[in-house]
């Protein structure tokens, strides 16, 4: 079998975690606490076999100031020893060169594609396609690149950045984002067929079955799969065991996380 990743979703607002994991009766402090520390939130799901984390800049896609959030996501990549992808919508290729040198492991480029390819470009040569990768949030096939380029569709903007040397992609419709409804297999297959560019689908997943079914497309380039509300709401069955284990070493765990933060904390981006 083609082996596939399964990649837990942090989505942070103003440097704080918009989600908390729904834990067994007894654990209440533990999750609740990790709403203001997703530090410890990263720890966990690393705790939990987690062999990357998707992090995303909610600040940013709203048009917010997301200074917390940059410095919040540079933390987290320095107290776990996986890969943090990271998805946040800047304007200069800048910010994402100095995501990377503080030490992120992966970013997701997604406007300045087009309106700084020179620059996306010398940025894949200076870091790798592994770590600068693309993102794509479309709607009815179409992805809004902002009032400066405006929308393209979700083809045009592919086969665009794998023009520029992108190698990886993350893909999500924005009516999949929080649905529980699973994924358009239609939809993957029509854009994993328009490159070789190795493929992340978000959004949408709810249960194991959803979780075969993507599964069947790794031949197409299909590697790995972002799951955010599901995971948080414990509905597949390794989870119930993680959480009944958590609720009987809560303060034990607490100690460990509040001993990780000491040991990672570090100086403003």
């Amino acid at each position: 079998m083609i082996p596939f990743l399964v990649i837990p979703a942090i989505d942070l607002v103003q440097g704080r975690c918009a989600r908390c994991i729904l834990g067994q009766p007894g654990t209440e402090t533990l999750y609740s606490d990790m709403s203001d520390h997703p530090v410890e939130l990263a720890q966990l799901w690393r705790r939990e076999n987690a062999k990357a984390i998707h992090v995303t800049d909610i600040d940013a896609i709203k048009g917010l100031d997301d200074d917390l959030t940059m410095q919040q996501v540079v933390r987290m990549q320095r107290a776990v020893d996986v890969p943090i992808q990271f998805v946040t919508v800047q304007k200069d290729v800048e910010s994402y060169r100095r995501l990377l040198a503080a030490g992120v492991y992966r970013v997701a480029i997604n406007r300045v594609a087009w309106t700084d390819p020179d620059g996306v470009r010398e940025l894949l040569d200076e870091y790798s396609p592994s770590r600068v990768i693309f993102g794509v949030r479309a709607h009815n096939s179409d992805v809004d690149l902002g009032p400066d380029v405006g929308m393209v569709t979700d083809e045009e903007f592919i086969r665009h950045v794998y023009e520029l040397g992108g190698r990886r992609l993350i893909y999500t419709e924005c009516d999949w984002e929080g649905s529980l409804t699973g994924q358009n297999l239609d939809t993957i297959r029509r854009i994993a067929g328009l490159t070789n560019m190795r493929i992340t689908t978000a959004g949408g997943i709810a249960s194991p079955r959803d979780l075969w079914a993507i599964q069947e497309l790794a031949p197409l380039g299909v590697d790995s799969v972002v799951i955010g509300r599901a995971m948080y709401e414990n509905t597949f069955p390794c989870q119930r065991i993680w959480r009944e284990i958590e609720a009987e070493l809560e303060p034990e765990l607490h100690a460990r996380f509040d001993d990780d933060m000491e040991q990672s904390s570090i100086s403003r981006l």
